[in-house]
């Protein structure tokens, strides 16, 4: 018999194949947030924050979260920033006076709210601890407040429902 090729025997080694994962830390905010930001500004959003500390620097951090928003007040439609430490991460590339964001939604009404989902995997090349979290905007050019997990009208009634916003961070093997 003629081996042409081998695996990559120092992951066969070490007992640890690229692509398990190696540890889990999650998150879930159910208080709501809400905040009044003018145009282009960018807020964190309280309890919406983890960390994490690779075990190697091959490793590879996914980051999964589900941010519930309601409408804004006046116009304009949410958008979250994923950040690592103060870095902006798995956000869209430049062009003009666009804003880089991760992702955004538009939502229907006073009473509605919607998920901004993010799935995104990082490369942090690093065995220090990571924190991940989010900043939210809108896209008005007004100044007007943004909302998670509850609508804008968070009126007493059964169908003004509050919600939660999870995330959640996955160290895989490099």
């Amino acid at each position: 018999m003629t081996v042409t090729s081998m695996a990559n025997t120092s992951s066969i080694k070490s007992g640890v194949v690229a692509g398990k994962i190696l540890q889990v830390v999650s998150t879930t905010k159910t208080d709501t947030f809400t905040a009044s930001l003018a145009q282009d500004a960018q807020t964190d959003i309280t309890g919406l924050t983890a960390a994490i500390t690779p075990s190697a620097t091959s490793s590879e951090v996914r980051v999964q979260a589900v941010i519930s928003v309601g409408e804004p007040n006046a116009s304009g439609n949410p958008v979250v920033i994923l950040k690592r430490g103060a870095t902006s991460i798995g956000v869209g590339d430049a062009a003009s006076n666009r804003v880089r964001a991760t992702a955004g939604t538009v939502v229907g009404d006073a009473f509605g709210r919607n998920n901004i989902v993010v799935d995104f995997l990082d490369t942090p090349s690093s065995t220090s601890e990571q924190t991940y979290s989010f900043k939210i905007m809108h896209t008005s050019n007004l100044t007007v407040t943004v909302y998670v997990n509850r609508s804008r009208s968070d009126t007493d009634i059964a169908r003004s429902y509050r919600t939660i916003s999870t995330l959640t961070l996955s160290e895989v093997a490099g």
